[in-house]
């Protein structure tokens, strides 16, 4: 046999570090495959939570539609209205009820255009707490029916638009108050009344 023709990958130190060399680059392409696609994985879901953030930042400054409820010719009346977004659902109340008692078409019932809304709370059983106060010192003058739909149309309004919203109750003046115009029992709380609402 020849000589040249009996070479062993042994006798050539060429050839074993090119056989090295190329195991080499094989399993560093493993690694970085599969450190790629562990990554890919995570991907996604990071790009659709920074997407969420993204969008909810956008619609912070857009204004929020909600439903307004005010008394009108011996009932309620349901309306739309556009409100500042607010953080939280305690702050979003207050600016819904500032836009009720701020609304012209709610204005005219003597209950609402005579209080403004001193405070307000909202606890973790879904009770909203509503202190009103008297625009000016003297009683609030109205009819026991007046008074009923103004106290309704508060009402309405909040469970309308916050569904966590259980029950409301109201203070006068940061106090439990018998009544706001001299009719309604105040020490109790209440619930939404669609049978008042106008068909």
């Amino acid at each position: 046999m020849p000589e040249n023709t009996d070479r062993r990958i042994g006798n050539s130190p060429l050839l074993l570090g090119a056989v090295v060399m190329l195991i080499v680059v094989v399993v560093a392409g493993g690694v970085v495959l599969w450190y790629r696609m562990s990554t890919t994985d995570s991907t996604p879901t990071q790009t659709t939570e920074v997407q969420a953030s993204l969008a909810q930042l956008a619609h912070r400054d857009e204004p929020l539609v909600v439903t307004l409820c005010y008394p009108f010719d011996g009932a309620l009346a349901c309306g739309s209205a556009a409100v500042k977004r607010q953080p939280d659902t305690q702050s979003q109340l207050r600016e819904v009820l500032l836009s009720l008692l701020g609304d012209q078409r709610a204005a005219e019932a003597a209950v609402i255009r005579g209080v403004k809304l001193r405070a307000l709370y909202v606890d973790a059983s879904g009770k909203a707490t509503v202190d009103l106060t008297p625009l000016e010192q003297k009683e609030v003058r109205a009819s026991a029916w007046e008074e009923h739909l103004a106290i309704y149309a508060i009402v309405n309004t909040i469970m309308q638009n916050f569904e966590d919203i259980k029950q409301v109750q109201f203070l006068r003046d940061g106090k439990e108050s018998q009544t706001l115009a001299g009719h309604m029992d105040l020490l109790r709380t209440f619930t939404k009344r669609t049978d008042l609402v106008k068909q």
